[in-house]
């Protein structure tokens, strides 16, 4: 499953989650978002972005619940940015998890305390190119996926995450661990193939909220309990701006620029570019995706910085430790905290500027003048979309200048085809009420067929009657056999009458027979002019259908260009 997914019934085209993607990597398809994982940093910016949450992340609590369920020895390590996500002390936090079944419940600044260790030891030798820091995964993911040139930079350092995993490992191997934090690129550090092995699972903050809500844990009920870890003093200050250099013993330098930290993923991404390009050469960079992990995508709170903060430094002086430091020292001895990376560099097709300038004119940008870098598209600059949508990651829609200027001509043709619309209407029902009428006449006359074709079998019955009475009298003068002599019987004056009264009938038989074809012929004759009516109504019946669809499906191809332009105008504004 994808870390970060969209809803795409929910999703309203607003292209917010393109504008916060700080690396674009959200390609739009038939105006729907979806995020490309391949140059994803899990930073999370989309997901606070999108304000009516189309975007879903993974959730690993089901799988928790299974193991729990199961009975699974599951051990779970909190971020020290807690305070800031929930309304009560790390103590009552461990009995909360207690209560779900896990059988330990960790501070991750316990393993933060050895990882500023790690940075001092490293720092305190020779170092020959800027060294960037690697406890922040998205940081990682930044480097390896959009700055392959610097993986040399980064700190060969394990995160506060991978050192407390690998304590735990230690001490209960056949256990599961799960990470509860802020950050989503800790669910990518989880499976990297240089740290995968240590943590089985990853859920944020927000998830683990729903979980207790949904186990209605009655929090008042409970007795705090202690952490499984020592003391982290001031390591637990790592979620808060500068925490690696406070916890370590170092100092921004800000008059030399030799040691300095960086937050938030634009600026880390201008002193990557800076660092790459040889124009800004530090010692040390303490790099973090968020303005502090305190910020991170996962916490529950929508207070500003300065609170969380605050919240966070305040447990600093608390100490409710079920283990001593001492106790842990033949553990630590015999741990490896270094590791490495591997470049994953994404692959991106390259344009000259003729083409680039060719798709600019589609969305009527024919010079420098009309690259007015507006960004409701997302992008920063125009070019910048241009040469997303020559990479199939961008549509020349989302550009809503160019949707606006569309909008007298969209409003007239709507006009013109609402028009066109009620005319088809009114020829179809006019081409209904005629066929119903032509059909009603076919009716008719097939009744008047059929009185016709019931007279004229009468006529031929009588006829055959006739027939057989004449056939009678003629035989009494047939010829003699052979040896017979001829017998010559006078015609009766009655019998003369009857043979005229005969041959009058069937003049008469026959003049009806003929008037009663000749009807029967201007029926059929009727009939096939009114199938030749017929077929031509239905031929003008299917041009106007056919029509009408089309005129239909640009109506409604209009309606949905005005509805992107609307949800884009309401965001950009």
């Amino acid at each position: 499953m994808a870390l970060i997914t969209t809803d795409h019934d929910n999703c309203r085209k607003c292209y917010a989650c393109v504008r916060a993607c700080p690396v674009k990597t959200i390609a739009i398809k038939n105006g729907l978002p979806e995020i490309v994982e391949a140059g994803c940093l899990g930073c999370g910016q989309c997901v606070l972005a999108c304000s009516i949450g189309a975007k879903t992340v993974r959730d690993d609590t089901p799988l928790l619940e299974q193991w729990l369920s199961e009975g699974t020895r599951v051990l779970a390590m909190v971020a020290p940015s807690y305070p800031a996500s929930f309304p009560f002390s790390g103590g009552m936090l461990v009995a909360v998890l207690r209560s779900l079944g896990f059988a330990g419940v960790y501070e991750v600044a316990y393993g933060a305390g050895i990882c500023a260790r790690e940075y001092a030891k490293y720092l305190g030798g020779r170092i020959e190119k800027p060294l960037i820091s690697t406890a922040c995964p998205a940081v990682v993911q930044l480097v390896e996926k959009h700055f392959p040139n610097l993986i040399g930079n980064l700190a060969p350092i394990d995160s506060p995450m991978l050192i407390q995993a690998k304590i735990m490992k230690a001490v209960q191997p056949e256990a599961k661990i799960v990470f509860i934090g802020p950050c989503l690129a800790k669910k990518y550090e989880s499976v990297d193939s240089h740290t995968a092995g240590y943590i089985d699972a990853v859920i944020t903050f927000r998830q683990a909220e729903r979980w207790f809500n949904r186990a209605q844990v009655a929090t008042e009920r409970l007795a705090e309990l202690p952490w499984d870890n020592p003391q982290p003093h001031l390591a637990r200050t790592f979620p808060i701006s500068g925490g690696l250099l406070k916890t370590a013993g170092m100092y921004e330098d800000i008059a030399h620029m030799d040691v300095v930290v960086v937050e938030g993923a634009r600026r880390c991404i201008e002193v990557l570019r800076a660092i790459e390009s040889g124009n800004f050469v530090p010692r040390f960079v303490d790099m973090l995706v968020c303005e502090g992990c305190v910020m991170g995508p996962g916490v529950v709170s929508d207070k500003p910085y300065v609170v969380r903060a605050r919240q966070v430094a305040a447990t600093l002086q608390q100490n409710h430790h079920a283990v001593s430091q001492q106790e842990l020292q033949p553990v630590l001895a015999g741990l490896d905290f270094r590791r490495k990376f591997t470049a994953k560099p994404v692959a991106k097709a390259t344009f000259t500027e003729e083409q680039v300038w060719q798709t600019l004119k589609e969305t009527g940008k024919h010079s420098m003048r009309d690259l007015i870098n507006c960004s409701a598209c997302g992008y920063d600059t125009c070019w910048e979309k241009a040469v997303a949508c020559l990479q199939g990651m961008a549509e020349k829609e989302m550009c809503l200048p160019f949707l606006l200027r569309q909008v007298p001509a969209l409003t007239s043709s709507l006009m013109d085809m609402s028009s066109k619309l009620m005319l088809s209407m009114e020829s179809i029902n006019f081409s209904t009420l005629t066929l119903k009428g032509t059909t009603s006449k076919i009716n008719s006359r097939n009744q008047q067929l059929e009185s016709l074709i019931k007279e004229t079998n009468i006529i031929a019955r009588d006829t055959l009657e006739l027939a057989n009475k004449v056939l009678a009298m003629i035989s009494q003068y047939s010829a003699p056999q052979a040896g017979q002599t001829p017998v010559q019987t006078p015609l009766s004056a009655s019998d003369i009458e009857e043979i005229r009264k005969i041959a009058a009938q069937s003049k008469h038989q026959s003049e009806k027979a003929t008037k009663a074809f000749e009807d029967i012929a201007s029926v059929l004759t009727q009939l096939r002019e009114d199938s030749f009516m017929i077929m031509e109504q239905e031929k003008a019946i299917k041009v106007v259908t056919s029509s009408l669809e089309q005129i239909v499906a640009t109506y409604d191809q209009l309606l949905n260009i005005g509805a992107a332009m609307a949800s884009i105008g309401r965001n950009y504004a």
